[in-house]
């Protein structure tokens, strides 16, 4: 099992490095087309489109090929991609090579979370957090080898990089044997509690609804960041184009360390309790973020935010499989799937209103995003408190 979970890590550091590729050059790429901003939200938009249909395509190849053969199928995709976009084809090429890029990240993920929350049982949050480092040395190498590129002229040779690792990525999992037979029984050591007893279909479905709508916000706000920060240090605080996407390298450094972190927290904490102090975080470094208005001080929030949010996805995820027992590949299909629509949704959102109504009102937007999801957690809480006090009171009537 150590070669798949290293395999399985490779291939979330692969997803890390493709998700800020074109945000790390999406100023260089808007200018070499001459389009707006707007574009670049709706390209973000085509990638997330993709994304989401990855997730039932994931789900379907799973029922006629091997595991494996569908990670290396989709590590091929990227591949493919990759190397098309770096010769910069017409506009309407890049929505179509960044909807397929998509396709495959989507089915990479969903692939490799459900094989995790079903073999790790009793350690799933701890499992998770070491897959999301994985994606955060990724997402924060890449912005690093971008800033690089860009100050030497060849912004593009970025997707040479992403393009030749997921091409090592097909060679490697073809090698790789495990057994899904093989389930982890060790010593449990998340912090979960336990999984509340629903006393009707129509709670359990409320409660589902919920965890999707958090899920929705998270990675509008991610998605948000991840494709237009450097673009709001340029616009919002005048900040030069090579010192702006260094701001995507400092959000997914402090991601990296919040996530080892989060490996370690998680044992002591309660997972909505976790949950609880990103967000409210989140929300604060943001709107300090709007109020200061200052390059250095921004970059100081940017860590802040990086931090907080680390494990917000991961943790949610691993919650949402808690609260429902027995049901991990519908409820992590159902939470990626949310994902990749929060992803295209939100971000096009951002483009078109820093366009039309400038960079301040978008990230109070952002602001709102994060507030929603605090108000789908705390509703959550309140229904597990008022499930428990049902539950007590049906003991005690059956004494």
């Amino acid at each position: 099992m150590r070669s798949f979970a290293f395999a399985s890590y490779a291939l979330y550091f692969l997803s890390g490095l493709v998700i800020t590729t074109i945000g790390s050059v999406l100023p260089q790429l808007l200018a070499h087309y001459h389009v707006s901003y707007t574009i670049g939200g709706q390209l973000v938009f085509a990638g997330s489109v993709g994304f989401i249909i990855g997730v039932p395509i994931s789900s379907f190849l799973i029922n006629w090929f091997a595991e494996k053969n569908v990670l290396s199928m989709a590590a091929a995709i990227i591949a493919f991609a990759q190397f098309s976009i770096f010769f910069l084809p017409p506009i309407g090429l890049i929505f179509f090579l960044t909807f397929l890029n998509s396709i495959g990240v989507a089915m990479l993920e969903t692939v490799v979370a459900t094989l995790m929350m079903e073999v790790f049982i009793g350690r799933r949050a701890v499992v998770m957090s070491y897959l999301e480092v994985s994606f955060g040395l990724g997402a924060l190498l890449m912005p690093i080898i971008s800033s690089i590129f860009i100050s030497q002229g060849i912004w593009r040779s970025s997707f040479i990089v992403t393009g030749c690792f997921a091409a090592v990525l097909v060679i490697v999992w073809q090698t790789i044997s495990y057994s899904k037979d093989k389930i982890d029984l060790s010593e449990t050591l998340d912090a979960g509690g336990l999984p509340p007893q629903f006393l009707s279909k129509g709670r359990k479905m409320l409660v589902l609804s919920l965890f999707m709508m958090m899920i929705l916000m998270y990675t509008g706000i991610e998605g948000s960041l991840n494709n237009f920060l450097a673009s709001i240090f340029i616009a919002y605080l005048d900040t030069v184009p090579y010192y702006a996407s260094l701001s995507i390298g400092f959000f997914w450094a402090a991601m990296v360390v919040g996530r080892v972190a989060t490996g370690w927290i998680i044992r002591k904490v309660t997972y909505n309790l976790f949950l609880f102090w990103g967000m409210a975080g989140t929300t604060l470094g943001l709107i300090c973020f709007i109020l200061f208005k200052n390059a250095a001080v921004g970059y100081g929030f940017v860590i802040i935010m990086g931090l907080t949010m680390s494990g917000v996805y991961s943790i949610t995820m691993v919650y949402a499989n808690h609260m429902f027992p027995g049901l991990a590949r519908l409820v992590t299909s159902l939470i990626t799937g949310f994902a990749g629509l929060g992803g295209a949704i939100f971000p096009a959102l951002i483009g078109a209103t820093m366009d039309r109504s400038g960079t301040a009102t978008a990230l109070w937007y952002v602001v709102a995003f994060a507030g929603l999801y605090l108000t789908a957690l705390a509703a959550i809480y309140i229904f597990q408190l008022n499930m428990r006090k049902s539950t007590n009171v049906i003991d005690k009537h059956c004494l």
